[in-house]
């Protein structure tokens, strides 16, 4: 069966599959993980003052929020994630962290809450795949620091072959986007503007990642309050 459905079915599938593997997650992509939590850490923004916030939108079993918390704790750090299996891990592993149960298509945060916003491997579930860059500009009051990392859509031919067998098979994944396809969508996107770019190797695996700067000027309200899903830590 291919990809699409319904929004309903394409959650309840992602929520599904991660529910399985939840407990082994960390393990079964420790060297995956670890390669791009090191790239995003050292060009993590320096000098971060005290009540900074920080989004991980997508943030599984908390293990990002961890190493952000131990690298410095005066930082108020939220997560957001459509797994409560994960989020259950998470909650051990990053206890100072806020952590909301939710779709990272329709994140319950303001325009502008957020001084650091991380997307790491959740564009390849998102059904608006292009719109995501103008989300996490949202999302990032002006002035801030967005990450972005996702698989390397049409790098190699293994990369396309695992594209179009998850395509196929698996409910939850609506594909990988290539490097020119990120490109654009940050070039119609405006307020924000690529700072580093890389792409590293971790087994078959290719992954982009990007460091987005998102514009100054007068920052909206940042308040997390009235969240409609919000759970409490």
């Amino acid at each position: 069966m291919g990809a699409a459905g319904s929004p309903r079915r394409h959650l309840d599938a992602v929520r599904r599959d991660y529910d399985r593997f939840a407990e082994d997650y960390d393990r079964r992509w420790q060297d995956f993980n670890s390669a791009v939590h090191g790239w995003v850490l050292a060009r993590w923004p320096e000098g971060l003052p005290e009540g900074v916030r920080v989004l991980d939108l997508g943030c599984g079993t908390g293990a990002f929020l961890a190493a952000v918390a131990a690298r410095d704790p005066a930082l108020e750090l939220v997560g957001l994630d459509l797994t409560p299996a994960l989020l259950a891990e998470a909650r051990r592993q990053a206890p100072s962290a806020r952590l909301i149960e939710g779709n990272a298509e329709a994140p319950p945060f303001k325009d502008g809450a957020f001084d650091v916003v991380c997307s790491l491997n959740v564009l390849h579930h998102l059904h608006d795949r292009k719109g995501h860059a103008a989300e996490l500009a949202r999302l990032c009051r002006p002035g801030g620091t967005i990450f972005l990392c996702t698989f390397a859509g049409g790098r190699s031919l293994a990369m396309r072959a695992v594209d179009m067998w998850l395509k196929r098979r698996n409910v939850g994944w609506r594909g990988m986007v290539s490097p020119a396809e990120l490109e654009q969508a940050f070039v119609q996107t405006p307020g924000i503007a690529v700072t580093d770019r890389d792409e590293i190797r971790a087994g078959i695996w290719r992954m982009q990642l990007f460091r987005l700067a998102r514009a100054a000027g007068n920052a909206p309200a940042r308040s997390l309050s009235n969240c409609s899903g919000c759970a409490s830590r």
